[in-house]
């Protein structure tokens, strides 16, 4: 919902399309929801890992479009040796308490055109152009706003930096584990990754043969003691589906977009084959400081509590 926010808030319409079993924006979905007005393509890295990111940009290469990319739940995924982020025109990253690599709060944006540098380096400190060293002094690029990150908060996240190639391998080897150990258990199917050797490793998503059967596996995980597994069908924040602030478009300020002739009633948005997906995956949550010990009771108990269910 964030990367909505965003959009809504640049003056921009947002328009969905379908996911795949990557869980994240597919080729196929953008093409089918393509319009003479469509300007810029979003895809979202959810979930440590992926999208089909070398079809998406060259998609938008073809059609004269702007690529951006959501890796916020990315930090340290790659596809063919590339970091996530550094695809498009430009990517954004979140340090926020439950990422890979943290400041405690804030985030980051990458991009390699100098005009994209200097907007949002204005944009996140009320417009200030930097320039020179009087701050009373400095001209205005733009209206902006008030994201500038604290020395403090900075300091912690180049701290946390240095970790990150430890932090990935510790997730992929505990990941590597659980997900070894579920490949036997009939029903169970994993979510598709372009890329295996790039994938962050910060949830294990799987698939679940129906809704209802992976509402109960939830249910079977938690009174197993596996905690940290979402299914985002019914969650409120990670998927449009209970996204009622965003269908009704409420904010503090008439958002500037509801004065548009061509904006939609998002009330209608309809995404069967995204519905059909997220309703039977489940991410489980993937964690570094599991002991050995941890670890080995973890995947016991994950096995047993799918086998009863899928």
């Amino acid at each position: 919902v964030a990367t909505v926010e965003a959009v809504l808030m640049a003056g921009a319409i947002p328009v969905f399309a379908e996911i795949d079993e990557t869980l994240c924006l597919s080729p196929e979905g953008v093409a089918a929801a393509l319009t003479p007005t469509t300007r810029a393509v979003l895809p979202v890295h959810m979930c440590g890992a992926m999208a089909r990111i070398d079809e998406l940009k060259a998609f938008c290469d073809k059609n004269g479009l702007i690529l951006i990319e959501d890796a916020c739940q990315s930090v340290g995924a790659s596809y063919q040796g590339k970091a996530l982020g550094a695809f498009g025109k430009a990517g954004c990253f979140s340090f926020d308490p439950v990422k890979t690599i943290t400041c405690g709060e804030g985030g980051a944006v990458v991009t390699d055109d100098a005009a994209v540098y200097a907007a949002a380096h204005a944009f996140a400190d009320h417009g200030h152009d930097h320039i020179g060293n009087d701050r009373g002094a400095e001209d205005h690029l733009m209206i902006g706003a008030n994201y500038r990150i604290s020395e403090l908060n900075a300091a912690v996240g180049l701290a946390q930096l240095r970790k990150l190639d430890g932090i990935l391998e510790t997730q992929r080897r505990n990941k590597a584990a659980l997900k070894d150990a579920m490949q036997a258990i009939p029903g169970v199917t994993f979510r598709q990754l372009p890329d295996a050797a790039g994938d962050s490793a910060t949830f294990l998503t799987f698939f679940i043969p129906d809704v209802e059967k992976a509402r109960q596996a939830v249910k079977s995980l938690a009174a197993a003691g596996v905690d940290g597994c979402f299914h985002w069908f019914d969650n409120n924040w990670h998927y449009i589906r209970k996204w009622d602030h965003f269908r009704e478009l409420k904010a503090a300020a008439r958002l500037a977009v509801q004065t548009l002739p061509d904006c939609p009633d998002f009330r209608s948005v309809q995404l069967p084959q995204s519905d059909a997906l997220i309703g039977r995956a489940i991410s489980m949550q993937i964690k570094l400081g599991w002991t050995t010990e941890q670890l080995a009771q973890r995947v016991a108990a994950t096995v047993s509590a799918l086998k009863a269910v899928a």
